[in-house]
């Protein structure tokens, strides 16, 4: 540290240089919230108004921690003789806490950047859960590149602090009133320009004036200010409908519905479960997954199927338990597994379990194989690229089939990690080029690099196809093919820019949630359903080949796909705060467990705007309302 710095550092900051230093701050994390906005095109001179009065206010209000905690760190360790060491912790804790409002910020700016949220539950669970920081595949480039962004805020943050140190020198002097003057105006306008902004948006969300309520979502933490009742009562406007929302709370479960009737079948079928991250359901082809391409045709395909969520976490949730993924929630806190499971293990079934994640994030060691036994379950984690651990939890699993009792019937399950991003395979399945070598998160520019970023992803999937086809060989070299259902499932898509995003977990479009869907059944005639399938329908189409006899609806929200009459007039996604229906005709996406006002986004089937979203809303009516009801059917109060 250079001698001037520590010169500084060695007493403790006067009224002026504190305000001095929190002031110069703010501007600079105005600059930081205005970069929410640049992107956004404000045509009107409301909207400009509104915005520049939200960055100023906002800059302030996201500031208020570290100005509250800084000043209290001040008044506990005051200037005097001995007190070099705690000016040192004032200087010190001031820095940190605003550089730490600095990386906050830039943090959720790339979050929402890339996939179209801010900060949220999902992502404290990210960050908290063993797992989760790994399961986002960071390259090294990414990784360093964060390294040094947050080290260049801090350092920020100290030239600030020091600059401020020596701009007010003497505050004794006469002219240390005048920056409290100034001081009290920017409070003042700041004051102002908060209720004007609150005001500004309260009206619009009253009269629906969308402009200003769509530039509110992309500022973090903003907290919506409505009157829409008052509104109403003045007669300004009513939506009609366009704020239907609904929360979901951590409910006492009825699940099942009601105990289950079995007969076990006599020659018991065997079940390989195989998941694959991210598989988007484009790329079932003949070119890119020949070897699924193959098994589709002698199974039932899936051409237009859902999966029940545009994450990991209730995607897979949901093809297990065939629930709205909303009771990912209260089936956690309960430590609940599906029946699925439950019916497995009482069968008598063996298990092996493979991932090439963790079984700790998501918690699916706490939900769907919460009863399992451990040493049934294995994780490779870390280390190796994503291929190759795929492919060695497949030499594994192969293992597993070999060692088995032969006189029980088994289930395996594996989850494949080459298709995650940043898209891992080995230079021998490149099929697609060119491709980006090193998929760097932070310096990517995704609107102009997303062919070689995409080519990457064809690569992965082409890989994981390889290791598909050696389960498959597998059972057909150990005769075990006319015993076991095999099921092969995307937990979710994945987005390339077709609607200005990349990657998932932002929308509820077909490229997030549309993911391929083979099942091969012993005894099925190959079939082809054209309509619309989904993760929910999974479970529903198992038990009855488990020899459950209750109908589908006491234990799922879906239906048997093996069934003759099997018809589905909508699918059902859902991530951390919001549920969508997705029609042939309509898509609707809800808030859900939400905090303050979200707007309903209402596409077409094929995921395009519509013109008229009331029309298109009071057209599902009935398909809304089932929604709803079947957000509670499972809980103890709720049926």
């Amino acid at each position: 540290m250079t001698r001037p710095l520590a010169r500084h550092l060695d007493r403790s900051p006067s009224d002026g240089q504190f305000r001095h230093f929190f002031v110069l701050t703010w501007l600079l994390v105005a600059i930081h919230v205005g970069s929410f906005a640049a992107s956004a095109q404000v045509k009107d001179m409301a909207t400009a108004s509104w915005t520049l009065a939200t960055i100023a206010s906002y800059a302030f209000l996201y500031l208020l921690p570290a100005l509250v905690i800084g000043l209290a760190l001040r008044l506990a360790l005051p200037p005097g003789p001995g007190r070099a060491g705690r000016e040192w912790m004032v200087a010190i804790g001031l820095i940190f806490l605003t550089g730490a409002t600095h990386t906050l910020l830039f943090a959720d700016r790339m979050i929402y950047g890339m996939y179209g949220f801010h900060i949220n539950g999902f992502v404290l669970d990210l960050v908290l859960t063993p797992g989760g920081i790994a399961s986002l595949g960071a390259s090294r480039g990414t990784e360093l590149t964060a390294l040094a962004i947050i080290l260049a805020m801090f350092a920020m943050q100290a030239a600030a602090y020091l600059w401020s140190m020596r701009a007010q020198r003497d505050p004794e002097n006469a002219g240390a009133r005048r920056p409290a003057y100034r001081v009290r105006w920017l409070l003042l306008a700041m004051l102002v320009m908060t209720l004007g902004e609150r005001v500004a948006y309260g009206v619009s969300h009253a009269t629906n004036y969308q402009p200003i309520l769509f530039a509110s979502e992309r500022y973090p933490l903003y907290l919506p200010l409505t009157f829409r009742k008052l509104a109403r009562a003045a007669g300004l406007g009513d939506d009609g409908g366009e704020t239907v929302s609904a929360r979901v709370k951590t409910i006492e479960l009825g699940y099942p519905l009601a105990p289950l009737t079995v007969v076990k079948p006599e020659k018991p079928l065997n079940i390989v479960w195989l998941v694959a991250e991210s598989l988007r359901f484009d790329m079932l082809t003949p070119e890119i997954m020949p070897n699924l391409w193959r098994l589709s045709e002698q199974s039932l395909r899936l051409e237009r199927h859902y999966s029940g969520s545009n994450m990991t976490q209730m995607g897979v949730f949901t093809m297990f338990y065939g629930l709205y993924g909303n009771y990912w929630f209260p089936m956690l806190a309960a430590r609940r597994p599906p029946v699925l499971m439950d019916e497995l293990q009482r069968q008598g079934y063996q298990f092996g379990l493979y991932t090439s994640q963790r079984f700790t994030y998501p918690a699916f060691d706490k939900t769907i194989f919460t009863r399992m036994n451990p040493a049934d379950m294995h994780a490779l984690s870390g280390g190796p690229p994503a291929w190759q651990r795929d492919r060695q939890n497949i030499d594994a699993l192969g293992e597993f089939i070999d060692r088995r009792d032969p006189k029980r019937p088994f289930m395996t399950y594996m989850f494949f990690e080459s298709t995650h991003a940043n898209y891992s395979f080995p230079e021998d399945s490149a099929i697609a080029r060119p491709y980006m070598e090193d998929l760097n998160y932070l310096t990517a520019d995704f609107a102009k690099d997303i062919g070689p970023i995409k080519n990457r992803y064809i690569n992965a999937a082409h890989h994981v196809d390889g290791q598909i086809r050696r389960v498959v060989e597998h059972l057909r070299s150990r005769d075990l093919l006319d015993s076991t259902v095999i099921i092969v499932l995307g937990d979710h898509g994945e987005e390339f820019m077709e609607h200005s995003r990349w990657g998932h977990g932002s929308e509820f479009n077909r490229q997030q949630t549309g993911t391929p869907a083979v099942i091969r059944v012993p005894g099925q005639a190959p079939r082809v359903i054209t309509g619309i399938t989904s993760h929910l329908d999974i479970p529903a189409t198992l038990l009855p080949l488990l020899g459950v006899k209750n109908p589908p609806q006491d234990y799922s929200q879906g239906g048997n796909l093996l069934a003759p009459d099997f018809h589905r007039e909508y699918a059902v996604a859902a991530d951390w705060n919001r549920i969508a229906y997705l029609g042939a005709d309509y898509k609707i996406t809800l808030p859900i467990n939400s905090m303050g006002a979200l707007r309903n986004e209402v596409t077409d089937g094929e995921d395009a705007p519509v013109g008229d979203a009331r029309r298109a809303k009071q057209a599902i009516q009935p398909a809304l309302r089932e929604i709803m009801v079947n957000l509670s059917r499972f809980s103890r109060h709720g049926n």
